[in-house]
């Protein structure tokens, strides 16, 4: 069949940073959250200990809970960025070309290419579509998501792309 819609993009460092910090469904935003809250809240805790402890006049607690308030300042700041580099430098380093590339193709099924992977969809696997500013949303459940960029389309127009899935989407739900 006929390729109706092609969305093309190389996976940069900045935008595999991006997805990492911008994570998209359910458990990934809980879990994103709570180690965010986690790793502040130590540091608050280690600050307000660090303080009793300069009015207590006990400087070796002092000197510890400062140490520990910035060993979580800098797994909060720095230490995950680090790892989501290596992390992408390491996927990198298994692909067999020279950049990481994307491809989403719809025709009558929904193909995704990257690398030597092929991962074949059907359109009744799209249950809703979503959208923010830079990028389209194709959700199968609450934690499984399709991430297409907008200015990524080389094959139909992207405009277009979202009444295409709305439609497909109708299509499922009509037929089952």
């Amino acid at each position: 069949m006929d390729i109706v819609f092609k969305n093309t993009f190389i996976m940069t460092l900045e935008r595999y940073m991006y997805f990492c910090d911008n994570p998209v469904g359910e458990k990934a935003e809980k879990k994103f959250r709570a180690w965010k809250i986690k790793n502040v809240s130590f540091i608050i805790v280690s600050i307000v200990c660090a303080l009793l402890s300069v009015i207590l006049k006990e400087w070796f607690a002092l000197f510890l809970y400062l140490l520990a308030s910035a060993l979580f300042s800098y797994k909060l700041f720095y230490q995950r960025k680090k790892l989501n580099r290596q992390q992408y430098n390491h996927i990198r380093s298994t692909q067999d070309t020279s950049e990481w590339t994307r491809t989403t193709i719809f025709t009558d099924v929904i193909k995704v290419l990257e690398g030597n992977t092929e991962t074949v969809y059907q359109h009744s696997y799209i249950k809703k579509i979503t959208e923010d500013d830079k990028y389209y949303y194709l959700w199968h459940n609450s934690d499984s998501v399709i991430r297409l960029p907008k200015d990524g389309f080389i094959v139909g127009d992207g405009k277009e792309f979202k009444n295409y899935i709305i439609d497909r989407i109708y299509e499922n739900r009509a037929t089952s």
